[in-house]
């Protein structure tokens, strides 16, 4: 391009050369942040380095203070060149990743705990279980009657009145209730299908004494949990149908166990762009079951559709966001006391800008 091709594309960018002029004037011939933008998106454009200065110099820049605030802009779009890049690259192997995930999230009966942690753990790639919960004690005996025989008597904390609010996951300290085990599970066995009630992690359940006898109803496979971790790295989930855990990821790993009824759930990797877009702290700004939500070819994310039947144990990697509905009523243990280091406190993408 001539210089005056180079000049025309300058006034198309750039502003006039009478408000330039005023701009250096009341600044005492220093380049007002604006106009070192304006320098910035005209070195990012394409136009000759050599042409904004005989522009700047035409208009009363000092040549120091032109030089300077050239060599300033180049320098920073160079840095967003390079992170663009870097952000390009980054892109890509998200896109590579994606075409490599199998079509569907295997079923099989669990391994030993080397090859579970190898194959899973290792590669944060989900598995259902399907011989896990089978075998335990719970399995046989947990009922919403059986469990208010044993424990009706004891206090707990549970979540009410969550119906009304569309961010009740993350409100969950202003829905908090107190009263008898009793009292609770009289309401779940009344309630229609919904999600105003709900026991939920939150409440921490299992790590009040008077409940550690459940954990003895839990036989677990070789190698795979610190049982003298277990009471505070399991969580018991217990509720009516209809209620709903929002799209969200975990800091931790969590063996997702089903012991009554089913849960549908609805999974995504932790490098899905459209989720990664949607972050907000662990949470998500997405709702799967929304018939707004864009498909995956209109850039929507690419959710798996998990239907947890009793019996059976969903593995969630570290990262993976998941979306949670009983589909019956409903009680799970959620457990994250592995014989592996699991905390990852500082992943969280959705705190970013």
């Amino acid at each position: 391009m001539d210089v005056r091709g180079r000049a025309a594309r300058l006034t198309r960018i750039g502003r006039s050369a009478a408000a330039l002029s005023r701009s250096i004037a009341r600044r005492g011939r220093s380049l007002s942040p604006e106009w070192r933008r304006w320098l910035a998106d005209n070195l990012a454009a394409g136009v000759d380095p050599e042409l904004l200065r005989e522009t700047l110099s035409g208009h009363g820049v000092p040549p120091a203070e032109a030089t300077l605030r050239l060599a300033n802009a180049a320098e920073q779009v160079a840095r967003a060149r390079s992170e663009a890049a870097r952000a390009e690259r980054a892109e890509l192997v998200l896109r590579l990743r994606a075409s490599l995930r199998a079509a569907t999230i295997e079923r099989r009966l669990a391994p030993p705990a080397e090859e579970f942690f190898a194959a899973y753990w290792q590669t944060n790639t989900p598995v259902i279980l399907t011989d896990v919960v089978e075998r335990w004690p719970a399995f046989r005996s947990w009922s919403v009657a059986s469990l208010r025989e044993r424990f009706g008597a004891l206090e707990i904390e549970y979540e009410g009145g969550r119906a009304g609010d569309p961010e009740c996951d993350i409100h969950h300290l202003a829905h908090r209730q107190v009263g008898t085990f009793a009292e609770y599970l009289d309401r779940v066995s009344a309630a229609a299908p919904g999600n105003d009630l709900y026991l939920i992690a939150n409440n921490r359940t299992l790590a009040r004494p008077g409940f550690r006898p459940l954990l003895d109803d839990l036989l677990l496979p070789p190698g795979y949990f610190a049982e003298d971790r277990l009471a505070g790295g399991s969580a018991l989930w217990l509720g009516p149908a209809g209620t709903v855990t929002s799209l969200h990821h975990d800091t931790s790993n969590i063996l997702f166990c089903q012991v009554v009824g089913r849960k549908r759930l609805r999974l995504g990797a932790p490098d899905d762009p459209a989720l990664l877009a949607s972050g907000r702290g662990v949470y998500s700004r997405l709702d799967p079951e929304s018939p707004e939500l864009p498909s995956t070819a209109e850039g929507g994310p690419h959710l798996y559709d998990v239907e947890l039947s009793p019996g059976e144990a969903l593995f969630i990697p570290v990262g993976w966001w998941h979306h949670v509905r009983a589909l019956d009523q409903s009680i799970s243990v959620a457990l994250n006391a592995f014989t592996r280091p699991n905390t990852f406190a500082w992943y969280k993408p959705g705190v970013l800008p």
